[in-house]
């Protein structure tokens, strides 16, 4: 099962598991990316969350608003997504 099946979504596509991936430690990247991988746990510390959150609106044309930075938004894969993917419909 590849990391883009894993995380299945409607829109989800295999850009935002590899920048997701790529802002995680170097010795985590191996691990499989799942919906509900704890990032915390995974690596993704206050700077790393900051250069994802730049990477993703860069790459989806978005804006993250204030009320989505939040350790709620960045606790998992899904979460990630899932905000990108609403400000990607609005």
């Amino acid at each position: 099962m590849t990391d883009r099946e894993t995380l299945t979504g409607d829109a989800l596509d295999e850009r935002f598991v590899e920048l997701l991936r790529g802002v995680l430690p170097a010795a985590k990247r191996a691990r499989p990316i799942t919906p509900d991988l704890d990032l915390k746990a995974a690596g993704l510390d206050s700077m790393a969350t900051i250069e994802l959150l730049l990477r993703l609106e860069d790459a989806y044309q978005v804006t993250l608003p204030d009320s989505a930075l939040n350790g709620r938004t960045f606790a998992t894969p899904a979460a990630v997504w899932s905000a990108v993917r609403e400000q990607r419909g609005a």
